[in-house]
């Protein structure tokens, strides 16, 4: 029963560290910000900085604001199915969101009730599992990102509809795939960081218990 308990709390620790990462991964809109002038997205995509930045503030917003629950993008036109893509992607984060609060109350008392109980194999057992992802991850995404990319989109919706046409959905231009990788490398990163945290917290307070 206590190991039991003891992987049901690792395994919900995990689950709230990997969704609270992409959170913040997505939240981090200084990293698009950065990306905007690394890649050169104005120029590429032929709206001002200014816009290109206005229009991203909304889409996070969107995604990540239940209040905003109508899609409409503030100065660039879009197609039905461009709509429909950004509000299944919407209803994905909205998941995430209720994944990370979830996981994140039964982490808080099972940790509660484990150092409670002086048991702190939980924190070993969560940063195996928390670290595992970036590992298993990242090898794709440094291979062929493109590939990954493809068959993520793929496998997540139903339909074609994130395959967008330029001529209609004329955003997609300053969301080049560099973009996602980048955001990716930095929610993976934010994860491998929190498991090694995870990692030394428990061998300080293993010997601290022994």
């Amino acid at each position: 029963m206590k190991r039991l308990l003891n992987i049901l709390i690792s395994f919900s620790l995990a689950i709230f560290i990997i969704s609270g990462s992409v959170i913040i991964g997505l939240k981090c809109k200084s990293l698009y910000y950065y990306d905007v002038k690394k890649l050169n997205i104005s120029e590429m995509s032929g709206f001002t900085e200014e816009e290109i930045k206005q229009n991203y503030d909304y889409l996070i917003d969107y995604n990540l604001n239940k209040n905003v629950a109508k899609f409409h993008l503030p100065t660039i036109k879009y197609s039905k199915e461009g709509k429909i893509h950004f509000e299944e992607v919407r209803n994905i984060f909205q998941v995430v969101k209720k994944v990370f609060y979830i996981s994140g109350l039964i982490s808080v008392l099972g940790i509660i009730l484990s150092i409670k109980n002086k048991n702190i194999k939980f924190l070993n057992t969560a940063s195996i599992m928390t670290i595992l992802l970036p590992i298993i991850t990242v090898i794709p995404l440094m291979i062929n990102f493109n590939y990954f990319f493809i068959k993520f989109h793929e496998a997540v919706f139903s339909n074609d509809y994130w395959i967008f046409d330029p001529n209609i959905d004329p955003v997609i231009n300053m969301l080049p795939q560099d973009v996602f990788f980048h955001i990716g490398i930095f929610i993976l990163a934010i994860i491998l960081m929190i498991s090694i945290l995870l990692q030394m917290s428990y061998r300080v307070l293993n010997k601290r218990y022994k």
